[in-house]
């Protein structure tokens, strides 16, 4: 799994469930995420290799905005659980 992924609607969509609480609720930060998810992948259509840039660009940006020590590592075991 990973912290994206492709929206019934064809659309890249965040996995905020699967984020910390203190992540997937903050709204703000969420809604700056999408902005910078709109500059960086507009007009891309969502393929395994964007997803993929998708979840590693989304986990570098917490991980530079939050400036948590081992966010990172939490983070990138997502990939660890199944589907």
């Amino acid at each position: 799994m990973r912290v994206a992924h492709i929206a019934k609607d064809g659309a890249l969509e965040l996995n905020w469930m699967w984020l910390p609480t203190f992540i997937g609720q903050n709204f703000g930060l969420m809604r700056e995420l999408q902005g910078v998810w709109a500059a960086r992948f507009k007009g891309q259509t969502p393929t395994e290799e964007i997803l993929e840039e998708v979840h590693r660009f989304t986990i570098n940006w917490l991980q530079e905005k939050l400036k948590i020590p081992g966010l990172n590592d939490y983070l990138s075991a997502i990939t660890k659980v199944q589907q």
